[in-house]
C-alpha cells in the first residue's frame, strides 16, 4: 500500500465579499477572465506528467521500489560475526585435535567403532508397543549396548551409566563445579527401516558398515550413529587427556526417535527433569544441520538450528449411505473427499517471513557478511519491516521446495482409503493430512482452516461436519457426515536464543574449528546463523531442561538428502565429515567448562 501523498491547499476566501472585492476590475492582482492567459503545450504536458507519475505513485509500487533502492548495505550490527573461540589447550599444544582430524591411526580406529555400530541392527517402525509389553521387539538393543560397553571401556569406567526403560542411555560425566549447568549431548540409537526390496539397490549391504577408503556405508552411518559415536569417542579421547571437567558433561541417546520418541527421549526427559530439576541444562545439541556453502554467495554457512516447526496429522472419515453401483448419486464419498484433497491443494497456507522466524536472520546474515547483488542484499535487509520486500523475498523462497518448506507450513494429503468393490457404492472414505507447522501459526490456527474447508464442500453436499468433538454444521441427516480428529500433536518450538553469549561460544567454537582446522585456507570467515529444522527430533521432548537447544550436527554436508542417503538407499558419510564431527566436540567440552561460558 502506497504512502498518502498530499499536495498544499490554497487558502480560501474568508467571506463572499472579499471574494466579490478581489474579483472586481479593480483589483491589480486578480486578471479577469476575459485576460486569463492560455497554457502552453509545454506546460500542459508537464501538468500531464505530474498526473501520471501522481497516479503511478498511487496506484503501483513503484514507490515501495523507489524505497527498496534508497535501502543502505551497510548493516554490521544486524549480524555482528562472532569472535573465535579456542580452548587454552589449544593454545598450549594444539597436536591432539589436529590428530583427530589427520593421524591415520586415529582414523582407522574410528572407522572400526562407526562400523560396528552400524552393524548391530537397530531397526524401529511406527506405533511399536512399549519395552514391557513387547519385550522380544527391543531385546536388538541389548546388543547394542554391549557393543558400546565393550568398544568404550574407558568412558563406562569413567562416568555413571544410567539406564531408562531399560533401552535409554544417559551418561553422566561429573565436573567439579556444581554452580555450572551440565551441558547435555545427545543421539538416538535406533534407525529407520530398510525395505527388502530396495536390498538389491544398496551398493553394499545395510548393515555391514562397510568403508570403501573414503566413504562408511550403512543405514545410521549418518542418522544418527555417527553421532552418538562421535559423543563417546570425543569422551574418551578427553579422558585420555587427563582433563576433569568443571561443568559436567551429559550424554543421552534415545532408542526409538524414529517413531517419535515416545518410549526413549520422553522417559529421558521425564528422568532428568525429576533428577536436576527444570531449566538445569546449560545447553543441548542434537542432531541437526550442519555446514555447507550457500549457493548464492558460495560462503561457508554453519546453521545451527535454533527452532523446528510444528505436527499435525489430520484424520477425517467420511460416511455416506451406501448401496449398489448401478444407481449411483452424483457423487459418492470418494469423490467428495477428492474435491476436499483438491481444494486443501490449491489453497497452500500463506504467510510473511516474520522476525519470528529464524530464517528471516539466516539471510540477513548472509546478507550483511557476504557479497551478494545490490538488489538483493537490499531486497533481505528490507524484509523484516516492508511488505513490499516481504513479497519479494516469499516469492523467492517458495520457488524451490527445501526453502519453502522452512517458512511455510506444509501440508500433504498422504493417506486415503475407501471401498471395498467394484459395484458397491464406498460407505465410508478416510484421508490423513500431514501438516508441519511453521513457527507463525499455532496448531488451533491449523485446524481452524482445516475445519473452515470442509464446512465448505460439506454444504454443497448437505453434510454434518463434526470436528474435535465439536458439531459444526448438522446437514440434512441423510446424505452422511465428516468426522475430523487431531493426532501426533506437537505445536511448534520454542526458539532457543541467538544473540547472548552460550550462542557465542557455539559460533566461536565453530568459527575456530573450521577455518583452524578444517578449512585452513580459506579468506572469508564462516558465517554462524540459526535456522529451522522442518523435521522433528528427540528435542521435541527436552524444552523443560533448558532454553538453549541446538539442533546441530558440526560437519561440513551441503546435502543430506543427495549426499548422504538419509532414509534411503545407499546411507552414507564421508569420513573426514566423521571426524570433523569429533573435533568440534572436543574443542566444545573444553570451551564451555567454564563460568564465562555462562549468560
Amino acid at each position: 500500500m502506497s504512502d498518502p501523498i498530499s499536495t498544499p491547499l490554497a487558502p480560501e476566501p474568508t467571506n463572499l465579499t472579499e471574494a466579490s472585492e478581489e474579483t472586481s476590475e479593480t483589483s491589480p492582482l486578480v486578471a479577469t477572465p476575459k485576460s486569463q492567459p492560455k497554457l502552453s503545450y509545454k506546460q500542459i504536458g508537464g501538468i500531464g506528467g505530474i498526473a501520471i507519475i501522481i497516479i503511478l505513485l498511487a496506484t503501483t509500487n513503484i514507490l515501495s521500489f523507489i524505497k527498496l533502492l534508497a535501502q543502505s548495505t551497510d548493516a554490521p550490527e544486524i549480524c555482528p560475526l562472532q569472535d573465535k573461540i579456542l580452548p587454552l589447550s589449544y593454545i598450549k599444544d594444539n597436536s591432539t585435535v589436529l590428530s583427530v582430524l589427520h593421524d591415520a591411526k586415529f582414523k582407522a580406529a574410528s572407522i572400526k567403532k562407526l562400523s560396528g555400530a552400524v552393524q548391530v541392527d537397530t531397526q524401529v517402525g511406527d506405533a511399536q508397543p512399549d519395552v514391557d509389553e513387547a519385550p522380544e521387539l527391543w531385546i536388538k538393543f541389548k546388543k547394542f549396548h554391549e557393543y558400546l560397553e565393550k568398544t568404550f571401556p574407558t568412558v563406562y569406567e569413567n562416568l555413571e551409566v544410567e539406564t531408562v526403560n531399560t533401552y535409554g542411555l544417559v551418561f553422566t560425566w561429573k565436573g567439579s563445579d556444581a554452580s555450572l549447568k551440565p551441558l547435555m549431548l545427545a543421539a538416538h540409537q535406533d534407525v529407520v527401516p530398510v525395505q527388502q526390496d530396495t536390498l538389491d539397490d544398496w551398493t553394499y549391504p545395510p548393515f555391514d558398515g562397510h568403508y570403501d577408503g573414503e566413504i562408511l556405508y550403512g543405514r545410521g552411518s549418518f542418522d544418527c550413529k555417527n553421532i552418538l559415536i562421535g559423543i563417546l569417542e570425543t569422551i574418551e579421547l578427553l579422558i585420555s587427556q587427563d582433563f576433569h571437567p568443571q561443568r559436567s558433561v551429559i550424554a543421552a541417546f534415545g532408542f526409538d526417535e524414529e517413531s517419535s520418541g515416545i518410549r526413549g527421549a520422553q522417559n529421558i526427559a521425564k528422568f532428568l527433569e525429576e533428577k536436576l530439576g527444570r531449566d538445569s541444562i546449560y545447553a543441548l545439541i542434537d542432531e541437526g544441520a550442519g555446514v555447507r556453502m550457500d549457493d548464492l554467495t558460495g560462503r561457508y554457512v554453519a546453521a545451527p538450528c535454533v527452532g523446528e516447526k510444528g505436527y499435525l496429522d489430520i484424520e477425517v472419515e467420511l460416511t455416506t449411505p451406501g448401496g449398489h453401483s448401478s444407481i449411483p448419486p452424483d457423487h459418492t464419498s470418494i469423490g467428495i473427499m477428492s474435491e476436499l484433497v483438491y481444494m486443501i491443494e490449491q489453497n497452500p497456507f500463506g504467510t510473511t517471513l516474520t522476525e519470528k522466524n529464524p530464517i528471516l536472520q539466516y539471510m540477513q546474515c548472509l546478507a550483511v557478511n557476504s557479497e551478494m547483488p545490490s538488489l538483493v542484499k537490499k531486497t533481505i535487509l528490507r524484509a523484516g519491516f516492508d511488505n513490499y520486500a516481504n513479497g519479494l523475498i516469499m516469492k523467492s523462497l517458495s520457488k524451490v521446495a527445501l526453502t519453502k518448506a522452512l517458512i511455510l507450513t506444509s501440508q500433504a494429503a498422504d493417506v486415503i482409503s475407501g471401498g471395498a468393490k467394484a459395484n458397491a457404492l464406498p460407505e465410508s472414505t478416510k484421508l490423513k493430512v500431514n501438516h508441519r507447522v511453521s513457527v507463525e501459526y499455532t496448531i488451533e490456527d491449523i485446524e481452524e482452516i482445516f475445519v473452515s474447508r470442509v464446512l465448505k464442500v460439506a454444504k454443497t453436499h448437505n453434510l454434518r461436519v463434526t470436528a474435535f468433538n465439536q458439531t459444526y454444521l448438522e446437514g440434512d441427516g441423510v446424505s452422511g457426515h465428516f468426522d475430523i480428529y487431531a493426532a501426533n500433536v506437537l505445536e511448534p518450538s520454542p526458539i532457543s536464543p541467538y544473540n547472548d553469549t552460550i550462542w557465542k561460544y557455539l559460533a566461536g567454537t565453530t568459527r575456530h574449528v573450521f577455518e583452524d582446522l578444517v578449512f585452513t585456507n580459506l579468506t572469508e570467515p564462516v558465517i554462524v546463523a540459526p535456522a529451522v529444522m522442518p523435521a522433528n527430533t528427540d528435542t521435541r521432548y527436552y524444552w523443560n531442561l533448558t532454553k538453549n537447544i541446538f539442533r546441530y550436527t558440526p560437519l561440513f554436508n551441503n546435502d543430506p538428502v543427495h549426499e548422504n542417503g538419509i532414509h534411503t538407499v545407499d546411507e552414507r558419510i564421508k569420513f573426514e565429515s566423521h571426524l570433523e564431527l569429533i573435533a568440534f566436540f572436543f574443542q566444545y567440552i573444553q570451551n564451555v567448562d567454564t563460568s564465562d561460558a555462562d549468560n
